[in-house]
């Protein structure tokens, strides 16, 4: 079966004093006004690797849907402040091509 579904997946760590449990309150709040109200989200997971890094895993009906939220994502309110977790200076490392990783679910929304 076809489907024009995309899947964003976005890697990041935490925000210098900021924790889990702050992460996890600005993201259901990012989830509740934000991501629910836009058309094309399909399904999100918010997972952490055992490294402490986290990822978003976003399930979008296509990619207009998904590049529409990205562009005013940035602009609400509960998006500046789950934003406002992430550490912008630091980037999720690569690892090696083929190479399994594993993350655990902190939230399932959708």
């Amino acid at each position: 079966m076809m489907t024009n579904q995309v899947i964003e997946f976005a890697p990041f760590h935490l925000a210098e004093g900021k924790s889990e449990s702050d992460l996890v309150a600005a993201s259901e709040r990012f989830q509740t006004e934000f991501l629910n109200e836009h058309k094309g989200f399909v399904r999100r997971s918010l997972v952490k690797h055992e490294d402490g890094a986290y990822a978003d895993i976003v399930v979008w009906a296509d990619s207009s849907a998904s590049e529409k939220a990205f562009a005013a994502a940035g602009k609400h309110e509960a998006g500046q402040s789950y934003f406002s977790m992430i550490d912008m200076s630091r980037e999720h490392q690569p690892r090696k091509a083929g190479a399994m990783e594993f993350f655990s679910v902190v939230g399932t929304y959708g």
